[in-house]
């Protein structure tokens, strides 16, 4: 299992989630999201395929914005979600 979070640019993070089921990649998501600043972007990695659709409900339901989602490989995704509100 791993959880890691940095920055990789001005207003930019990456999140890693790997070896966690759901709910977590979408729990670590909301939280993470909770920390940075609006208009700043966050990149998320998982493994967890059913997370490709609750992180991006979450997200949205929240009323951030999803810029994109990619499969990066047969294991990882790629959502990138740009914080638009800090409603809940």
């Amino acid at each position: 299992m791993k959880v890691e979070v940095c920055e990789v640019g001005l207003g930019r993070y990456k999140l890693e989630i790997l070896g966690l089921p759901c709910p977590y990649p979408t729990l670590y998501t909301i939280k993470t999201l909770e920390e940075i600043r609006e208009g700043e972007v966050l990149e998320v990695i998982f493994d967890n395929q059913p997370s490709t659709k609750t992180i991006q409900e979450a997200v949205i339901e929240r009323g951030h914005e999803v810029l994109s989602v990619e499969r990066l490989n047969e294991a990882l995704w790629r959502i990138v979600i740009k914080k638009t509100s800090s409603r809940k």
